[in-house]
């Protein structure tokens, strides 16, 4: 190899290895290097905000009295060894306010000519684990409900919808809007287009407007670190939440009442976060495969969350979330149902206005 290869493949191990330290640094996993005593040699930022440690440059930690794992020496020398390639293990820890973290620690044994390296991967599952957790226990308790309450009438569907408000205040009066939004566009609806559709009846539109704040029901079996998360949710926390159409589905899928308002909660419930052009979830839906009752809620619900203060961001004025959901029209939503919401978004605002402050 002459000097120029030589430079060449010098510079290029430097600029792979800053992308590898980029990588390792950015993270949201704990990822360490040890030695064959459990001393660790180097940690990334998510592993020391993990543990809560400080001055790690100043300080020795070794991995087996930070997760109190002291059996797990020998799987460390069988790494060295070559032995093992990798070992596993799931444990709890605890952090100062006692809150139970659940953690799933990998150990790889890495060869490099004469070298072992061995490192450890760490993932935090907390949420996931409570997700679930709480998705088996608020599954129990709507199924209760809808077995003790006689769920046939205005106040007893609040009861249930309330579930969700309860643990997300901001979201204020999203129930009476988002009802009184959908009775509006759906009357317009059955004015429109009664002829083709023979279900378009006033009591039709009445039930739907009713079934409309069981929407966002299976948010009770969210993590609250999820659903009230400040910031952008990552991948895996998009993943969870979106498991709240399906959480709904599951706990009333066997409900026939006297007057069906379950049955068409759990219709919106399932598929308001399907999209007309299929993009959307659980399924992926296309087009009038979406129920109508879903189709008009979901239009709903997104202008009411548009031009409202959440956690993630702030209230949007009533002109940008026209333009947005206009934008929509074939992707998102139904054109039909965007036709006749371009025609009567002032009665949205209306609606709005008569529930909160207007922000324009």
């Amino acid at each position: 190899m002459n000097e120029k290869d030589l430079l060449f493949t010098i510079e290029t191990l430097c600029v792979e290895h800053g992308k590898l330290q980029a990588i390792i640094e950015s993270s949201i996993n704990g990822i360490i290097e040890i030695d064959n005593k459990g001393l660790i040699l180097s940690a990334n930022p998510a592993f020391c905000e993990l543990f809560d440690l400080k001055d790690f440059s100043k300080k020795s930690y070794n991995i087996m009295q930070i997760l109190n794992l002291e059996e797990i020496f020998n799987e460390i020398e069988s790494l060295f060894h070559s032995k093992k390639e990798f070992f596993v293990n799931e444990f709890t820890i605890k952090n100062k306010g006692s809150f139970e973290k659940f953690i799933t620690l990998k150990l790889i044994s890495i060869p490099v000519k004469e070298h072992v390296y061995v490192i450890g991967i760490i993932h935090d599952k907390t949420s996931i684990l409570s997700a679930l957790k709480n998705r088996e226990y608020f599954i129990r308790r709507l199924y209760k409900l809808v077995k003790e309450l006689k769920v046939d009438n205005r106040e007893t569907i609040y009861i249930l919808a309330r579930l969700v408000e309860i643990r997300d205040r901001s979201t204020g009066k999203h129930l009476e809007r988002v009802e009184a939004y959908t009775r509006h566009l759906g009357l317009k609806y059955k004015e429109a287009f009664s002829n083709r559709d023979s279900r378009l009846t006033e009591e039709f539109v009445d039930d739907m407007a009713l079934s409309s704040v069981l929407h966002d029901i299976g948010k009770v079996g969210i993590s609250d670190s999820i659903l009230l998360k400040p910031g952008k949710l990552s991948k895996m926390e998009f993943e969870i939440i979106k498991q709240h159409t399906t959480i709904v589905a599951e706990a009333l899928k066997s409900y026939q009442g006297k007057k069906d308002y379950l049955a068409m909660g759990r219709e919106i419930a399932s598929c308001h976060h399907e999209k007309w052009d299929g993009t959307g979830y659980p399924k992926g839906l296309k087009g009038d495969k979406i129920p109508l009752s879903a189709r008009i809620v979901s239009l709903c619900d997104v202008y009411d969350a548009l031009v409202n203060d959440r956690p993630y961001k702030e209230a949007y004025s009533h002109s940008f979330a026209v333009s947005i959901i206009l934008e929509e029209r074939g992707k998102d939503f139904d054109p039909d149902i965007v036709d006749l919401f371009e025609k009567i978004h002032l009665d949205f605002k209306a609606i709005h206005e008569k529930y909160k402050g207007f922000k324009e």
